[in-house]
Order: structure tokens, then sequence, then C-alpha cells
């Protein structure tokens, strides 16, 4: 799956506490990759996106427990785990004025081109970033335990959102993460451990449901 990414720099206000108050993403403004986030963009949001640093989706930070639309983009407030080495880390950075970006890691849902550039109308936000230089290159996931930890459960319900999207039937998406799942708990039987699932394997099982 390929996520694009948008940056801002740093509109943020961070407490002692870890507690981080600004904007992920600005509406109106041409970035430099011609594209303009509009208003609306993140009307549709179901679901809070995760803290990360630099995209990575290893490197957690915290949680953001407030994101919204309001008339100048998207305004988010979270809080950085200072329990974690990252999060001291990251922490410090911001206060020194080492990391002054914020990027959001997103899908384009509804995107149009105009005279002034590509407008981004509906995007599916899943993740915004604490980063040191803007338009991070885009990113291919490489294997499917950097999205769900080892966790079977969020392996299926990624599997099923994907397919969903694709507009797959409920039933259709289920069957099809269920054969992923399968795969992955048949191979860490026979290797004693979990070592990921690349895409061409994930693409195999699904072959298989045919």
């Amino acid at each position: 799956m390929k996520l694009q990414y948008k940056f801002a720099p740093l509109e943020a206000d961070v407490d002692q506490r870890g507690k981080v108050t600004g904007y992920a993403s600005k509406f109106g403004i041409r970035d430099h990759g011609g594209d303009i986030v509009v208003k609306g963009a993140f009307a549709g949001l179901t679901k809070k996106p995760k803290m990360l640093f630099q995209h990575d989706a290893s490197q957690v930070v915290g949680v953001w427990d407030v994101v919204h639309e309001d008339a100048d983009g998207l305004h988010v407030e979270g809080r950085i785990n200072l329990g974690s080495t990252l999060g001291k880390d990251v922490h410090s950075n911001l206060e020194f004025g080492a990391i002054d970006g914020m990027s959001i890691g997103y899908r384009a849902k509804d995107a149009v081109k105009t005279a002034q550039g590509r407008e981004l109308r509906a995007v599916d936000l899943w993740e915004v970033s604490f980063v040191t230089f803007p338009m991070m290159p885009d990113a291919l996931v490489q294997s499917v335990k950097s999205i769900d930890g080892g966790n079977p459960v969020l392996l299926k319900r990624f599997v099923e959102d994907i397919l969903r999207e694709a507009d797959f039937s409920a039933d259709e998406s289920k069957a099809a993460a269920a054969a992923v799942a399968r795969v992955r708990a048949e191979r860490e039987v026979s290797a004693g451990q979990d070592e990921g699932l690349s895409l061409e394997t994930i693409r195999n099982a699904l072959l298989g449901l045919k």
C-alpha cells in the first residue's frame, strides 16, 4: 500500500508534560509537490491517526487525542509518551528546535487537478508524524509485520479494510483476511518464529481463494 505525505512547518505548542497542540496541515497552501489541501478534506475522519516519528510505524511517539478540522486546517492535540526513550528524545528536540515540522501520512480519496495545482478534497488520514525534512519520499510497505506488529487481529483488520476500499464485499474481504492470517500462522509454526509476510506472500494467499 502506498501512502503519500504532506509536510507542514511546525505550528505547535509543546509543554513540559508532553502535551502537543497545533496544526498538522493547513488549508489553501500549495506545497512543493503542487498539492493544495482544501477545507473539508478531513471531514470524514472516523479514526484517530497514529503519532509517529519520521513516518516510521515502529517509531510510535505518543497518541493524538483530538483531531478535527477548523477554519484554518487540521487541528491536533496529543500527548508525547515521556515514559519512552523515543518520546523523551522527540520532546527534547522539539523544545530545542531541532525538529521543526509535522507531516501527515494519507491516501487521497478525492483529488482534482486545477490550474493552481492538485486539490485534495478528501483524504484517508493514517498518521501524523514529527519530521525533520519536508516532502518525505513515498514508501511502500515491505512486510505486514511492520503494519500489525505481530497482532493477528490487526493483520486481519488491515487486509479487510484495504479490500473493502477496493469495493470487495464484506464476505470477500473477511475470507481474504482469514486466508492471509492462516498463511502467517502456518509460517510461524514451520519457522518457529514470526518473520513477517511479504507482499508477494499476501498476493499468493489471495490468489488461492479463486
